[in-house]
């Protein structure tokens, strides 16, 4: 076969809209084969200046391009470049690149092959698809990152790279791939027919891969039995032992190790609930080593007594770092087989033998092939079968997931969870010898077998919803990051649905032409399906007209947030006395008068198909499993609408229902959440259980433990603090400028503007700023881009790209202020120089005019102490928490809310913190303290001082 000629080629532009910016800098590589034939590089005039976060990110000024030729000049050439024997353009996020050059009306008429989209699908489990990243993981040269030129050559290698990868594939791979594909134009199906060419290898399963299986399964089996009515309680000095200074963990870690009295104090807190059983809530500071200090004790506990301890986090995270950090350190100390696995829900797994059904037979979409592709290279390398190895983010992809996943409806264990044969046809390479078909009951096995089970807080709570049946049984509970466990468990019990996404089902109930060919030869079950078609086709034309008079209804209520094109909530208390209301009591009336007949209609033809036993055979198991699905679904839809809309007062008291309208005012969601969770999680999650634990970093107001007993019914457990072995006092900052306007006064945005400005300038960026709302952030931003871009500081703004795009930039070392909001108040990591100076904008009060917040003060006789201020406080503590990471971190602490010091419940924040080094001085003074402190000059302090602000006026 002739070499393929390509040409590899990469843009820098002015900004990301190619409506708006423009090229800079155009880089092109000829190659084939492994051979570079030809390079082209040009500087483009962009006939506007260049921004300064590019030029930072390039190195290309307005100097360098102001003799170059516009991209008319350069066209020509460029076309002649890639001429008639070039078979494929390639490039990195080739959409971009293709997509500023059409605009400017560069058009190369040959195929475009993107390398991100290819790495993605050719390279699971990398880290990140930017160019830079593979380069770097896959030892390419890349000189100079984000000059086009040698960007061009990267993705020249890179795409060398992932041929040579798909060349490797096994033949069934990429026959499979091919046979699915039919006459499709998908990009990448050349270079899988040119790999099946290349291709010698015939076996899809490694040996060394089912050999590992079969080890892990033998290594399952053997957990001794629990134990049942006696305890062996594990000695307290066997922990004093782990941590001494010359103990296993001093002697894993090193020179640097110091032993932590507060993480032994944690340790020996959580064996005694082990040993004697018992109930604690335990705040450990940033730097206590809380991870080992429960994970130790637990580990030991469960070995001795051959139980399982689950221990819930709230972020995936932190679930990763226990797994693939934490246990392993513990193994290695202790010496001992401490079976740990880690659980998710079932739709996180793979079913091979649903997916095998998906491609039966049927030619596949370019989207379904890319999600197939991703598969079907992964497959033979996973041991877990887990979603999120694949670095999933299109959520059209992770819809399609949905048809393959392991399903309870239809993935039994009888069906799904023991190796089955799987025949001799050309799909038959499919099923791994010895391996069952369903991933998800493998690792349900690795967890009834593990001493150690980790899960996130939402399975946790899908445990207690559906009664315990999705984990197995347990008698011990952890749960790290407590602080978001009301949060969790409020998303877990709240009923909520898009109008878009129920009109979605209900048009996808018509029968598709496999089913039709099975029921053709059965009159009375194909015309119970037709009938549902028709049903199904009535009811959305119904709910679309119903939907839009909600919407009517709801943006007449959102005044100002539908002037701004904010979302809208609207608490359905304040529309039910409306004279409009009765109207829409009517019309959903006759909407789930057809709801209920639809789901009967679905729960007969159900029926008939389990008589005619349609789950023996995997094509019509899919059929009924669907069906069965979608019978639920209605019916659950019906009964929590009916209880929305039509509800009486007594049912409505322990429920806030309510409606959510987008901020482009187009998808309308009903919500229904429980006002409080407390009794259920008391009664059955906590009283059951022999020890819980819970932790976390930030779990105190400035009242103790109170509030969040209160809020998650765990009110008789014996409480602990173990303080931060870091030094506050020395090491933070903590500035109240004093001439700060309050929130609702004029000179207040200014002001912000200001001191956001002032000390990204004097700590060379390094700068996080933490908003309560993203209208005031994004008009923040706006304002202060022109004087930092001046200064040399790269402005990086919540919601102009991912959180994770956005902390990569941030760490990258380059002057920048990072502006957040929502999630960035809790979970993110910047230690060291990464982070000098946390700005806390507003004080986090929760929206007031929220329905759950709403409803939820409404239980309380002064709803602003003993609601809104705690869950304030604990907010306020998870953002500060942000700053020092580390024992040598060092940094200011900016609060610009007046309120906390001019108004009494002020010092309510301010105690919750650790003791810092406390500056109450003018604004125009910030400057000078954040490089006097960061330059780590001597501060005069007084006599006694202990780090709170003793003033306020």
């Amino acid at each position: 076969m002739a070499e393929r000629i390509y040409v590899a080629l990469d843009l820098e532009t002015t900004g990301l809209d190619s409506s708006r910016d423009a090229i800079i800098e155009i880089g092109a590589v000829r190659f084939h084969g492994d051979t570079v034939l030809d390079r082209f590089a040009t500087f483009v005039h962009p006939q506007r200046p260049i921004p300064l976060r590019v030029q930072q990110i390039t190195a290309i000024t307005d100097r360098d391009v102001a003799d170059a030729p516009t991209i008319d000049a350069i066209a020509p050439e460029l076309l002649a470049f890639v001429d008639g024997n070039v078979h494929a353009v390639v490039a990195h996020n080739a959409p971009f690149d293709l997509g500023f050059l059409q605009r400017a009306g560069i058009h190369f008429h040959h195929p475009a092959l993107d390398t991100h989209e290819l790495s993605s699908i050719v390279l699971p489990g990398m880290s990140s698809y930017s160019l830079g990243e593979l380069c770097r993981q896959l030892k390419i040269t890349l000189p100079n990152a984000h000059r086009a030129l040698d960007d061009a050559e990267a993705a020249a290698r890179l795409f060398m790279y992932i041929q040579g990868v798909l060349a490797r594939l096994p033949r069934p791979i990429l026959r499979t791939l091919i046979d699915c594909a039919g006459d499709s134009l998908w990009g990448p199906l050349l270079l899988m027919r040119d790999a099946l060419a290349l291709s010698t290898v015939d076996s899809v399963w490694p040996g060394t891969h089912l050999a590992q299986s079969a080890e892990e399964s033998a290594e399952e089996i053997a957990l001794p039995a629990p134990v049942a009515g006696h305890v062996t309680a594990v000695p307290r000095a066997t922990v004093d032992r782990a941590f001494a200074a010359d103990g296993p963990l001093a002697q894993l870690m090193g020179d640097g190790y110091e032993v932590r009295l507060g993480q032994v104090e944690m340790a020996q807190t959580v064996l005694q609930a082990l040993n004697l059983g018992g109930h604690h809530i335990i705040e450990a500071g940033t730097g206590t080593g809380k991870s080992m200090a429960y994970l130790l004790p637990a580990a030991l506990w469960a070995l001795a007594n051959g139980q399982r301890v689950v221990i819930a986090t709230d972020t995936i995270t932190l679930q990763e770092q226990l797994i693939e950090q934490e246990i392993p350190r513990l193994a290695a100390m202790t010496g001992a087989t401490v079976q740990a696995a880690l659980l998710k829900g079932r739709s996180h797994y793979l079913c091979l033998r649903r997916l095998r059904a998906w491609i039966s037979g049927r030619s596949l979409s370019q989207l379904e092939l890319r999600l197939l592709t991703r598969i079907l290279i992964w497959l033979p390398h996973t041991r877990t079968g887990d979603l999120s190895e694949l670095s999933i983010y299109d959520n059209q992809e992770r819809a399609l997931w949905q048809s393959i996943c392991s399903d309870s409806q239809s993935c039994t264990e009888e069906r799904c969870g023991s190796p089955t044969s799987a025949g001799n046809d050309a799909l038959s390479w499919l099923q791994p010898p010895g391996m069952a078909p369903d991933f998800y009951w493998t690792a349900r096995r690795r967890a009834q077998n593990a001493h150690l089970l980790v899960i996130n807080h939402a399975l946790l709570l899908a445990d207690l919803q559906n009664k315990g049946r999705v984990l197995p049984e347990y008698n011990h509970l952890i749960v790290d990051e407590a602080h978001r466990l009301e949060h969790a468990a409020t998303e877990q019990f709240t009923f909520r649905i898009e109008s878009k996404r129920l009109e979605l089902h209900l048009r996808r109930l018509p029968l598709n032409e496999e089913t039709l060919a099975l029921l053709a030869d059965q009159p009375q079950r194909l015309r119970l399906a037709q009938q549902i078609t028709q049903q199904a086709q009535r009811i959305s034309t119904s709910l679309r007209s119903f939907v839009a008079s909600l919407i009517r209804i709801v943006k007449r209520h959102g005044g100002e947030e539908e002037q701004t094109g904010q979302e809208i909530s609207v608490d359905l208390d304040l529309l039910r006395p409306q004279p409009r209301w009765s109207q829409v009591e009517i019309e959903w009336d006759n909407i789930s008068t057809a709801l209920r007949r639809l789901t009967r209609l679905l729960a007969e033809l159900v029926g008939q198909l389990e008589s005619a036993r349609w789950w023996q055979a995997d094509v019509q198991a899919q059929i009924l499993a669907d069906f069965q699905r979608s019978y639920a679904y209605l019916a659950e839809i019906d009964q929590q609408l009916e209880l929305l809309i039509m509800g009486t007062a007594n049912q409505r008291r322990d429920t806030i229902s309510w409606l959510e309208l987008n901020a482009e005012g187009k998808v309308l969601t009903f919500c229904l959440a429980p006002v409080h969770i407390s009794e259920v999680l008391e009664s059955g999650l906590f009283r059951s259980r022999r020890a819980v634990i819970l932790t976390g970093a930030t779990l105190r107001t400035d009242e103790g433990f109170d509030f969040i007993q209160e809020r998650l019914g765990f009110l008789h457990a014996q409480t602990r603090t173990v303080e931060s072995p870091f030094d506050y006092r020395s090491n933070v900052l903590l500035y109240l400028p004093s001439d700060m306007p309050a929130p609702d006064r004029g000179g207040y945005q200014s002001a912000v503007e200001r001191a956001i400005v002032e000390t990204a300038r004097a700590a060379d960026g390094r700068t996080l700023v933490l908003f309560t709302s993203h209208a005031h952030l994004r008009a923040t931003a706006d304002a202060v881009r022109s004087p930092l871009d001046q200064a040399g500081v790269t402005v990086l703004e919540h919601g102009s790209s991912g959180r994770g795009q956005l902390l990569r930039e941030f760490r990258s070392g380059r002057k920048a202020v990072l502006l957040g909001t929502g999630t960035f108040w809790e979970g993110i990591d910047l230690p060291g120089e990464m982070l000098s100076c946390l700005l806390i904008v507003r004080l986090p009060f929760a929206v007031p005019t929220d329905p759950l917040v709403k409803a939820r003060s409404q239980a309380y006789d002064n709803p602003f102490n003993d609601y809104t201020l705690p869950d304030a406080v604990l907010r306020f503590r998870q953002g500060f928490g942000r700053l020092i990471r580390r024992a040598d971190d060092r940094g200011l602490v900016v609060l610009l809310d007046s309120r906390i010091w001019q108004r009494p419940y002020g010092s309510a924040f301010v105690d919750a913190l650790p003791p810092c080094t406390v500056r109450h001085a003018p604004l125009m003074n910030l400057s000078e303290n954040v490089g006097q402190w960061l330059n780590n000059r001597p501060w005069s302090l007084p006599d006694g001082y202990d780090g709170r602000p003793k003033i306020f006026s």
